[in-house]
C-alpha cells in the first residue's frame, strides 16, 4: 500500500515531478488513480516487460519523461551454470533483501539462460553492487549496462493463433495451451496483470498492444489483428514470452 499517495497527488498539483520508488501491482494500481485533476501518471522498469516499476506523477502538459528520467541503474552478470544453478528470481531477492534493502529500492531480477539483469534505483545500486551476497556460492561480477541486449529482449515466440474472441480467458488458454477452466482458475486468483494493473474479469476483451503477465507462466502481447475466417474465428499474431 502506498502511504505517500497524497503527497504525491498534492506535489504533483503544485507543479513537482514525482519520482517513487519501484512499486508492485498493486501499488501500480494505486497510483495510476492519480490520472485525475491535470495530472499523469508514467510507469517504466527498465525494460518493456517489466512488472516491477517507478512511477514518475507531473502535470499533464509536462513533456513526457524520458527512460532516463526514472532513474534506473541496470547491471549485469553471467555465471557458470555447470558450477549450480542459480534458483529463482525470488531467491536472489531474498539475498538481496538480507543486505537490510528496503523490495522497492530494486526492481526485476531478469534471469535467462546463464545471464542475470538488476534493476536497481540509482540512489542505492552503488552500495548494492559493493556489497552483493553470494549467489548459490558465487561472487559474481555486476557491471552496469545501458539496456537488456537485444538478443536477452527478443526471447518472444511469435504465432498466430484462432480464437473466437478477444476474452482474457480465451487469449491466455490459446496462447499457454491450457483450458478455460485453468486459465479463469488464473485470472481469478489475481494472477494475471494487464499493462501492470491486475484484471481478474475473465470475460475482459483484450486489445492490441496490451501487455498480459501471467504470473510463473510468462507474458503475452496481441500483436496484430490478421483477419476474420468464414467460420468467424479471429486470427492474432501474438508474442508469447515464456
Amino acid at each position: 500500500m502506498l502511504t505517500r499517495l497524497g503527497d504525491y497527488y498534492r506535489e504533483a498539483l503544485d507543479g513537482q515531478i514525482v519520482l517513487t520508488k519501484f512499486l508492485d501491482l498493486e501499488e501500480i494500481k494505486e497510483i495510476n488513480s492519480l490520472n485525475k485533476d491535470g495530472l499523469k501518471v508514467y510507469l517504466y522498469g527498465g525494460y518493456e516487460e517489466a512488472e516491477r516499476v517507478r512511477a514518475i506523477v507531473q502535470l499533464a502538459y509536462y513533456e513526457a519523461p524520458l527512460p532516463d528520467d526514472f532513474k534506473i541503474a541496470i547491471y549485469k552478470t553471467e555465471y557458470n551454470a555447470n558450477y549450480q544453478t542459480i534458483g529463482p528470481p525470488s531467491s536472489s531477492t531474498s539475498l538481496i533483501m538480507s543486505l537490510g534493502i528496503e523490495r522497492n529500492t530494486f526492481g526485476d531480477i531478469y534471469i535467462n539462460n546463464q545471464v542475470i539483469y538488476l534493476f536497481l534505483t540509482e540512489e542505492i545500486s552503488g552500495y548494492m553492487i559493493q556489497n552483493m551476497p553470494m549467489i548459490m556460492h558465487q561472487r559474481l561480477e555486476f557491471r552496469k549496462v545501458d539496456d537488456i541486449c537485444d538478443d536477452e529482449k527478443n526471447q518472444e515466440v511469435t504465432k498466430e493463433i484462432q480464437v473466437p474472441s478477444l476474452r482474457l480467458d480465451v487469449i491466455i488458454a490459446k496462447c499457454l495451451n491450457i483450458s478455460r477452466a485453468k486459465a479463469a482458475e488464473i485470472i481469478e486468483a489475481g494472477n494475471v496483470s494487464i499493462n501492470h494493473l491486475i484484471c481478474k474479469n475473465i470475460s475482459y476483451q483484450c486489445q492490441l498492444k496490451q501487455i498480459i503477465s501471467i504470473r510463473k507462466f510468462g507474458r503475452i502481447t496481441i500483436l496484430e489483428n490478421l483477419r476474420t475466417t468464414r467460420k468467424d474465428r479471429i486470427v492474432l499474431l501474438v508474442g508469447v514470452y515464456h
